[in-house]
Formats: C-alpha cells, structure tokens, sequence
C-alpha cells in the first residue's frame, strides 16, 4: 500500500530511498518505465522506493499564461503513481516561495529533508530549480557531496519518437486519442461535474451526462468518441462529444456523454470519461429527428469500437 505523504518545511526524513523526481503529468508509459526503474534500484540497494512530485504544474505558477493543459488531475495522478508499486508518494506543494529556490536549495530543503537518499532517477532532461537552473549534472554533484547515486533515464519512444506529455497532449488536441492511448498505456481521461443542460438529449430519447471539467483539463478536439464512463467501480460504453453541439448552438455544455444501457440520476456527481477512439466529427443535422438517427447510428459504431479494442 503505498502512503502519500505532503511535504512541509523542516520534515524529519521518511527513510533511506531510491526516488523518482518529476512533474509526471500524465503518467504515461516513460514516466511508469521511470517509477519501474526506480522500485527495481530500491529492492537492490534495500530501501525503500519513493515519487517526489508536484501538486500542479510549476508553469501554473511560473508562467501561467503559457502552461500547457494538464492531462490528469492530481487524484488521479497520485492514483496511477501509487499503482506501479512505489513505497511512498511525496506530494510537493508548488508556489512562488518554491520557484524562487535555488537548485541547490531545493535538493536540501525538499530532498534531503525529506529522505536518506541512496539513489535518484530523473529524466535525462530533468531541470529544476529557480530559473530551471538546475539539470542532471547539478543533481549529480549533489549526489557525490550526499553519497547518492543519480540514474538519468533515457525516454523510451513509440512508433521511433520519443514519449512525452509534450506528444501526448498533442494527440489530445488533434482528436488522436487512439495514439494518446497507446501512449498514456490507458484511454487519456476526463474528470468533471455533472450539470443541468438544456435536456435536448433527454427531449429525443438519448439522455447525456453533461460535465464541468476544469480549465486547465487537456481536452480532446472536437468531435464524437467512443469510450467510457466510470459510475462508482461500474466502467460503462459511453458515446461522448466534445465542442458546442451545431445543432443546438445555444447549448452551454461542451462535454457530454451518453452512459449506452445505464440508467440513473448523476446531477451533481463527479464523473470520469475516458476516450478510446474518435468516431467523427461535430456536425449540424436538419432536425432533431436526424440528430438523433446520428447518435443511434454512434451507439452502434460505439459498440463496435470497443468490441473490437477488447480483442486486440
């Protein structure tokens, strides 16, 4: 079981660990090969294996204005980190006071304060500290003087390019979700709350769940996607659409989804989406009738994807 634990200034040190540092947005398949590579280090050198990561992206707060969308919420992120066997997760509290520290200051205050390091991974193109000043050889000279060793993980690629949350968010925002996938090594997903819309779905027999995500949520491109809702432990087929309906163009809700057999009341409810493939595009119909041929015709072609996903 792995604890979480949010540093505080001035801890007493957890234990003696191997440990991996990041932002880990997305969690995706380098990032779990980094964790892996980390668990692997601490059972060879006897301790235990620990995550140092953020509680938001340090460009929340560096550069607010340029920071990329967030493929996970911290949750989920702390969730799917917790998942690939890691003894501790050490949540960093992210903010002006943390930005300004100097590289080395950070190592001190957050990574020997908080452990006996005997080992660090990190990405080969880690940065760190104000100005992102620090990189991998920075880490390594503070290693010698602290008598830990430093892993500089090579990234692992996919189809001959590198993975990052850099490409992942990218397949998001073209509608590849199929790529995000196989990138993330699971459907890049959606948290939000579920709202009152206008009822059109309820009002042509195909009613939606329409949610609230968060601004800074990675949203794929507009469009219609097979997938998935999860209601409680239930993972239930779900046609989801993305981007103002054209056919309701006064429709405040941008993300809905129609939850294929499920019946139940989820106002108000947190939901999660997950997309598994995109089916097309967003377009206007003639009339509410056509619209909901359309969306039949999706819950069929939903059926299909995910039988077919489910065999591969």
């Amino acid at each position: 079981m792995t604890r979480i634990v949010t540093w505080e200034p001035q801890m007493t040190p957890l234990d003696a660990a191997a440990i991996a540092i990041g932002v880990f947005d997305g969690v995706h398949l380098g990032h779990q090969a980094l964790v892996h590579h980390t668990v692997e280090i601490a059972h060879a050198l006897d301790a235990s294996s620990s995550v140092v990561t953020f509680d938001r992206d340090p460009d929340r707060v560096v550069s607010p204005e340029t920071a990329a969308p967030q493929l996970l919420d911290l949750d989920d992120k702390l969730a799917f980190l917790s998942g690939l066997g890691t003894d501790t997760v050490l949540v960093v509290p992210f903010d002006t006071r943390l930005a300004a520290m100097s590289p080395e200051r950070f190592l001190r205050d957050v990574l020997l304060d908080s452990f006996i390091p005997v080992a660090t991974v990190v990405g080969h193109d880690f940065r760190f500290g104000n100005r992102a000043a620090g990189d991998v050889g920075t880490l390594e000279a503070f290693g010698a003087q602290h008598s830990f060793t430093v892993v500089a993980h090579e990234l692992i690629t996919v189809d001959g390019e590198p993975v990052t949350s850099t490409r992942v968010r990218a397949a998001v925002a073209q509608g590849d979700v199929a790529l995000a996938a196989r990138l993330l090594g699971r459907p890049h997903r959606l948290r939000g709350r579920v709202v009152h819309g206008r009822g059109e779905g309820a009002s042509i027999g195909i009613p939606t769940a329409n949610l609230t995500v968060h601004h800074e949520s990675a949203v794929p491109a507009d469009g219609v996607y097979a997938g998935f809702a999860l209601v409680d432990d239930e993972r239930i087929p779900a046609a989801i659409s993305v981007g103002p309906p054209p056919t309701f163009p006064e429709a405040n809700a941008t993300t809905e989804a129609h939850l294929i057999g499920w019946h139940g009341d989820l106002y108000g409810r947190q939901l999660v989406v997950e997309f598994v493939h995109r089916l097309r595009d967003q377009r206007r119909f003639a009339s509410p009738t056509d619209l909901a041929e359309a969306i039949q015709r999706d819950i069929q072609q939903v059926a299909k994807v995910l039988v077919s996903e489910s065999h591969q």
